[in-house]
């Protein structure tokens, strides 16, 4: 494995991105966010739609804006790609009929001016090249076309992850960084990389908070984020008993455990 796991692409899709099972637990959690914050919408809402516009969702994961742009009846063509072959599968039912590719971000298979809209939702920190990639969402825009590009902010989960970090010192007696030091484009720096190839560069955040009243959900998220706390299955079981105990104790104690949750889009022309 590289040192940065968070771009190294055969653990991303060995073991991250295999199946949708990771990213699914991660979603997951987000029940319990009060009050509510719709990112997905919220972004979509950047772009100002008609409906017909051509819309390139490159690292499409899952599939949710997809599925949001099938609930909005979204007229116009409406292509997917990702480098995982098991999140193309997991992404079938939220494309419908539309075009899913095994595509990378650093090489868009398609022309220059191709696109009115590009979705990069949370995936450029997962991108070896982001300025390769970057040019890539500018070049395949029409002009007066528009990126959206979601990312979190250097405090996001910041509760969670650093309770990870203390339990998994405890349980293994190994230091760790959080995994949010692992995502290096997050909404306070990556204006500046988007900067490069869009003239027009506005962010836009999304803050709420998690309200935790349960234990499994912490513990499923915890499974999907194990590359990054422990380094063999005993010491992840370790890790995630020594959350439990803590979780446990947290929302006897105060009714719920919280959590921030601040993520963004960036809206790019």
């Amino acid at each position: 494995m590289s040192a940065d796991p968070s771009t190294d692409r055969r653990a991303l899709t060995e073991q991250q991105y295999a199946d949708s099972g990771n990213l699914v637990a991660r979603q997951s959690i987000y029940a319990f966010q009060r009050p509510i914050s719709d990112i997905w919408n919220g972004s979509l809402d950047l772009a100002r739609l008609r409906g017909d516009e051509t819309i390139l969702d490159i690292g499409c994961g899952n599939g949710l804006y997809l599925g949001v742009l099938r609930a909005r009846r979204h007229r116009g063509l409406v292509c997917a790609g990702d480098f995982s072959q098991g999140m193309l599968r997991s992404a079938r039912p939220a494309a419908g009929d539309g075009p899913l590719l095994m595509s990378d971000v650093q090489a868009i298979p398609f022309a220059d001016d191709t696109f009115d809209v590009t979705l990069a939702m949370h995936m450029l920190y997962h991108v070896p090249d982001r300025a390769v990639a970057i040019r890539e969402l500018r070049r395949v825009l029409r002009p007066g076309g528009v990126a959206l590009v979601v990312t979190n902010s250097e405090t996001h989960f910041e509760e969670l992850d650093d309770l990870l970090v203390e339990c998994a010192a405890t349980a293994t007696g190994i230091e760790r960084l959080p995994a949010r030091s692992h995502i290096n484009f997050t909404m306070e720096s990556g204006a500046q990389e988007l900067a490069t190839a869009f003239s027009s560069v506005e962010a836009h955040a999304f803050a709420s908070e998690l309200a935790l009243t349960e234990v499994p959900p912490a513990l499923d998220y915890a499974r999907s984020m194990s590359m990054f706390v422990a380094d063999n299955v005993g010491q992840l079981g370790a890790v995630l008993d020594e959350l439990e105990r803590r979780l446990t104790a947290a929302i006897a104690a105060d009714g719920a455990f919280r959590i921030r949750t601040v993520s963004g889009c960036f809206a790019c022309t």
